[in-house]
């Protein structure tokens, strides 16, 4: 299977955690090869994808871009600040995937994005800092999300520990607070759109967790739109019932059919071994992930969807 083949399968089959990465360096990948050849001119760009589709902070350009409040988030321009974000939020989704299910993580960075969004347009018309500069100011990353996917786990679980490179293990209680003490200091240093939007994430991912724990399921909106769509594109079959009488012609059918039916019977077989195999298959990638999967397996995949 080549690398294009296993991304495809890795979309296709994989969590909505790695649908969200694979998402994000999408993006990422598209926005800056669109933007390269203007670069390497020093034309204008007439395509600025960045500019149209980020958050505004100034109530006057959010009107004329209110879609920037959900695609802001899915916008990287800096290798670094899409690399930080993607480990970020494949730790601690996976934390939240192991505790609380895979269809949460999601939701969670999809409302933590909106109340990052929220949080740093009401910052910057309100605090006199923002003052001089609210007119220009836009937003955009991921990281409000991810801050609410640490956030999330950490509420879950806060002496849940993960080994960091030279550091050894630690529990991640401590990399939140560390996370939000920065994002707090920093607000005064630059950045401090991007570091306001982080603390509403957070926040985000500590009360859902605490509305969950109650009872009280924040998503469920969310699962409603993505169960519509998966079930409004799936596959159905659409099986008809209908009754004739069997003729003269038919019935001189019926002998040399019931020669073949031993035939059809072990295709059946056959069929029906492929369909337990699949379901098998389908069922391990639920409970763990599309890399869990052996490589026979992985082929078993493709060469169902050839058939297709």
């Amino acid at each position: 299977m080549t690398i294009w083949e296993d991304i495809k399968w890795q979309y296709k089959y994989g969590s909505d955690l790695i649908k969200l990465i694979l998402i994000n360096i999408a993006i990422f990948l598209i926005v800056n090869l669109i933007s390269l050849p203007f670069a390497l001119f020093k034309a204008n760009n007439p395509i600025d994808v960045v500019s149209w589709f980020s958050l505004y902070a100034s109530f006057k350009n959010l009107l004329t871009h209110p879609w920037g409040i959900f695609t802001y988030m899915f916008l990287h321009q800096d290798f670094f600040h899409i690399l930080y974000n993607m480990i970020g939020l494949y730790w601690f989704g996976n934390i939240v995937q192991d505790l609380i299910g895979k269809p949460k993580v999601l939701p969670i960075f999809l409302y933590g994005g909106v109340a990052g969004a929220f949080l740093y347009v009401l910052a910057y018309n309100v605090f006199p800092l923002f003052s001089n500069v609210l007119a220009g100011a836009s937003n955009i990353g991921a990281s409000a999300g991810v801050l609410a996917i640490v956030l999330a786990a950490t509420t879950i679980s806060p002496d849940y520990e993960i080994g960091l490179m030279f550091i050894g293990r630690v529990k991640i209680k401590w990399i939140a607070l560390v996370y939000v003490l920065l994002d707090l200091i920093n607000i005064q240093h630059g950045n401090a759109g991007g570091h306001i939007a982080h603390l509403g994430g957070a926040l985000f991912g500590y009360t859902y967790i605490k509305l969950l724990q109650n009872g009280t399921d924040l998503a469920r909106p969310i699962y409603a739109v993505t169960d519509f769509f998966s079930n409004l594109f799936s596959k159905k079959n659409k099986l008809k019932v209908e009754y004739k009488k069997e003729t003269d012609k038919e019935k001189e059918y019926a002998s040399t059919a019931s020669s073949t039916h031993k035939q059809n019977t072990s295709s059946t077989k056959q069929e029906l071994n492929k369909q337990d195999k699949l379901d098998a298959i389908l069922d391990k990638i639920n409970r763990s992930s599309y890399d869990s999967l052996s490589k026979e397996e992985k082929d078993f995949l493709f060469k169902i969807s050839q058939e297709d």
